[in-house]
């Protein structure tokens, strides 16, 4: 394999791109599939395409990959079915993987704004709403757990959340954070 550096024209229109605010994900994550599918033609691979962009252009490896990727998963055509969701709406229905995204999609679209954290915790429910007082219950634990171990709390404090944690089996508090 031969040393092979992404041309400058390349680099300059990836960082035209990569400084641009709005829609610019799916700009860039179009121009890196083109991009990598051009070079790996010849004698790069994807992971050296990202990586010298990433170098040359002062931009994260794995933000790269993920717009990438995400362009791959929902190519133009597709987004337009979906154009009202954004982009990090459209991530997260995309962790239902490729079987399921639709239903999370479609659901998404039926129930906009639909935040993120909703669409997520509707996945992890496996479709189902889950009720506000989990999620608060969740960070209560989690608030617990950090306010126990820290030393500059009071030793009242501390060790009331740690009567909370041990009324709490930790293996469902691990279970539940997890």
């Amino acid at each position: 394999m031969t040393d092979y550096h992404l041309p400058d024209e390349v680099i300059e229109t990836a960082r035209q791109l990569f400084h641009q605010v709005e829609g610019y994900q799916w700009r860039v994550g179009d121009f890196l599939v083109d991009i990598v599918d051009e070079i790996e033609k010849y004698s790069g691979s994807r992971s050296r395409v990202i990586r010298e962009l990433s170098i040359r252009c002062g931009a994260d490896a794995s933000t790269l990959r993920d717009r990438e990727n995400m362009a791959r998963f929902f190519p133009a055509p597709l987004r337009q079915d979906y154009e009202a969701l954004s982009y990090s709406q459209l991530r997260a229905c995309k962790a239902a993987g490729s079987d399921r995204w639709r239903e999370y999609a479609d659901w998404a679209l039926g129930n906009l704004p639909a935040p993120v954290a909703m669409i997520r915790a509707r996945i992890r429910n496996n479709g189902h709403d889950q009720p506000a007082w989990i999620s608060r219950w969740q960070r209560l634990l989690v608030l617990a757990l950090v306010i126990r171990d820290d030393k500059e709390a009071t030793a009242t404090v501390r060790e009331l959340c740690g009567g909370l944690l041990e009324m709490v089996s930790m293996e469902w508090v691990k279970d539940q954070l997890s």
